[in-house]
């Protein structure tokens, strides 16, 4: 979709805020004027809540604004992640939140899969929560390809079906990551 035109329906105008909190939630953020026309479409679309309408209407000058503002509209969206305290039990919640994602369909499951595999694994070293990923993917990268998978998307969404059983949500007081790098 390009930055001018408007979602037809509510449900592309919030996967186009979901798209942009995929790498929002790992510090990636997006340019001001880009969070300010999501905002825009997402209302024309039919999509309100409080911070949306407040995002939507930023003029040029209150751009500084937009970071927090969308902060807050995730968070009323209910697709805001915010990870514990601990570095490492962090990132492993959100590779956790990126394969429930994929899960759910709102990340596509090749672009989810290189997250968590870039983004958590290569830090972590190898380890029981995050390998069925990272599995999925050296099978992909076989250059005999003969492991490869007919399907790949299946493939990678099957593994993060058992990602998101294998490492538990951030709330669960008390579970420690076996992973955890020395």
């Amino acid at each position: 979709m390009t930055t001018s035109e408007a979602p037809a329906t509510a449900a592309e105008a919030l996967q186009e805020l979901r798209e942009i909190a995929h790498g929002w939630v790992d510090g990636r953020r997006a340019d001001p004027a880009l969070l300010i026309g999501a905002a825009v479409r997402a209302l024309v679309a039919g999509v309100d809540t409080p911070s949306l309408v407040l995002l939507a209407a930023l003029f040029r000058g209150e751009e500084d604004q937009a970071s927090e503002l969308f902060g807050q509209v995730m968070d009323e969206l209910g697709f805001c992640f915010h990870p514990p305290e601990d570095y490492w039990e962090g990132r492993l919640a959100l590779a956790r939140w990126w394969a429930a994602e994929i899960v759910g369909g709102w990340l596509d499951p090749v672009e989810g899969a290189a997250l968590i595999v870039e983004d958590v694994a290569e830090a972590y070293g190898r380890c029981e929560e995050l390998a069925p990923m990272v599995d999925a993917m050296v099978a992909l990268m076989d250059p005999v390809g003969a492991q490869y998978p007919d399907d790949v998307r299946a493939h990678l969404t099957r593994a993060a079906h058992e990602l998101v059983a294998r490492i538990p949500p951030p709330s669960t007081p008390g579970v420690a990551s076996a992973c955890r790098p020395a």
